[in-house]
């Protein structure tokens, strides 16, 4: 009888927010790392979330602007003991507000999917090995007893040690391997290509490997009048800002743009000097951008890195359609 009575429950819960029951068992809701790199406490963990219709029928849920209202996390260490929320996931969970969504539909062997970072909704601020494991409410999540949900695979989630403190050594790591970066003796066209590559995913401790700051900002406007008269301590706090301004585009942003494309045009070097012409491609709407640039680079125990670069405009195409 108490089965019964927790089935007419559920049935007329999903009735009440327009969840179809039936296809719950069909459905499949699985979390995987987007992009599963080496994770430290400071690291974003990024999920991709999809549900799978398995069923013959349409499958309809709600899915919240703020996620917090369709997904959360249940995230235990080794000894099984929860990780808390993250503190803004418990103020959006318990504040009085509209909650807004949109209705979705999943088409029968269609999936849906979208990506979250699990920082946003737990927190995780120590290393060690955690399970994680998503709760997707297909009516929205509601303080009332008995807001329907349906949990996912469970994912293994290591966290290494932080490398806060050590920022040179941070800057230093490789995040896909965890290893320590290391400058190898490559070909002056080869280092320029592997520094267009880091920019072009985004891996700024790539970006940096094999390009000298130093020179670049001695080179800049600004460090021109002022290094030469600077402390040690004034120069590692300029370069310091000056790297974090490389990164944020507020400087030099022409080598901080983001080329669609690239192709060697000239090499030329001596022993200890070598300028690498690359032609770099940028995509608008409806056009595409092309400059010439000259890479200066000069080596140093048997490694060249690039101290200095100067850009010319070589006009501009029409897309194809």
């Amino acid at each position: 009888m108490e089965y019964l009575r927790k089935l007419f429950r559920l049935g007329l819960y999903c009735i009440l927010i327009g969840v179809p029951c039936f296809a719950w068992a069909d459905i499949d809701f699985s979390i995987r790392y987007y992009d599963k790199k080496i994770y430290y406490p400071e690291s974003d963990i990024e999920l991709k979330v999809a549900l799978r219709n398995n069923s013959p029928e349409v499958y309809r849920f709600r899915l919240s602007d703020n996620r917090a209202f369709s997904v959360d996390f249940d995230v235990r260490n080794m000894a099984n003991q929860p990780v808390p929320a993250y503190p803004k996931f418990s103020i959006d969970r318990n504040s009085n507000q509209p909650v807004f969504f949109r209705e979705v539909a999943v088409e029968p062997g269609e999936e849906f999917s979208f990506m979250l970072n699990l920082k946003d909704f737990v927190k995780i601020d120590s290393s060690g090995t955690y399970t994680v494991q998503a709760r997707f409410y297909p009516g929205l999540f509601t303080a009332a007893a008995g807001s329907g949900f349906k949990t996912s695979n469970i994912l293994t989630l290591s966290v290494r040690p932080s490398a806060a403190g050590m920022q040179a050594v941070k800057d230093k790591i490789d995040f896909e391997t965890g290893e320590i970066l290391k400058a190898n003796p490559l070909p002056p066209d080869e280092v320029v290509a592997y520094f267009i590559n880091a920019r072009q995913r985004g891996e700024w401790e790539k970006f940096f490997l094999y390009l000298n700051v130093e020179s670049l900002y001695r080179n800049s406007p600004q460090g021109a009048r002022s290094y030469r008269n600077m402390s040690e301590v004034q120069r590692i706090e300029a370069l310091s800002r000056y790297r974090e301004d490389l990164k944020n585009r507020t400087i030099d942003s022409d080598i901080t743009l983001i080329p669609q494309d690239f192709e060697m045009v000239k090499t030329s070097y001596t022993s200890r000097e070598a300028t690498v012409e690359i032609l770099q491609m940028y995509d608008y709407p409806g056009y595409r951008e092309k400059k010439l640039f000259t890479y200066y680079l000069s080596r140093s125990d048997a490694v060249w890195s690039i101290y200095n670069y100067n850009v010319q405009n070589r006009g501009t195409e029409a897309l194809r359609r």
